[in-house]
């Protein structure tokens, strides 16, 4: 066989897979480039979401019963802030364009919310009495606080893992707030806890 049929013969070959190599990596990189944006645009609609949940959450752990420091006419605290809603099914979005463990957190937080009505449910309706309701709203205070503070953690993943900057919009930091909430309880109920050990000690005494 001619030796220059055989270089020419070769270097078709080359050229066809060198050309599907190139097409190749093309595809890859404009998939892997598309799916980035499609991730940033997703966590800044998570972001939004999320920081506007935190804001709500804030609100309810501020809410002690009272109305401007006041009871209602018949003596009684009741709710004064509507809980915040928080809705992630956007079906406009490329959910897959997030790791799995990331899509997994924020797709199961609306449970972790329902898991904290519940225990403020049952708080309310068995063990907080008329008419403070004091235990309930204690409740009611500690498991927003939780999902605030749980929120906050989700948007700093996000915004850290696509380099999204951080709003400067609020006057206070909302999540120092709420940690001091949760601290201010955990240690009412230490106490209380103590208080109680104390006194079973005393009559078993």
């Amino acid at each position: 066989m001619d030796e220059k049929y055989i270089f020419g013969l070769v270097g078709i070959v080359l050229g066809s897979l060198l050309s599907a190599i190139f097409a190749v990596v093309r595809d890859l990189y404009t998939e892997n480039r598309a799916k980035k944006k499609e991730a940033e645009y997703l966590a800044i609609r998570m972001i939004c979401i999320f920081d506007f949940f935190m804001e709500g959450c804030a609100s309810v752990v501020g809410d002690d019963g009272l109305y401007h420091g006041q009871t209602d006419a018949e003596g009684y605290s009741r709710i004064q802030v509507t809980p915040p809603q928080l809705d992630v099914q956007l079906d406009d979005v490329n959910w897959k364009s997030f790791p799995p463990e990331l899509m997994y957190e924020i797709l199961y937080f609306p449970n972790l919310i329902k898991d904290a009505e519940s225990y403020i449910s049952s708080t309310f309706e068995n063990a907080a009495s008329p008419p403070d309701y004091s235990e309930g709203f204690e409740e009611r205070q500690y498991q927003y606080s939780n999902l605030g503070i749980m929120a906050s953690e989700l948007t700093t993943k996000l915004r850290e893992k696509y380099k999204i900057p951080k709003s400067h919009i609020y006057s206070w930091d909302i999540v120092e707030y709420m940690n001091n909430e949760k601290d201010k309880i955990d240690q009412l109920r230490l106490k209380r806890e103590a208080a109680h050990k104390t006194m079973f000690a005393t009559v078993n005494a």
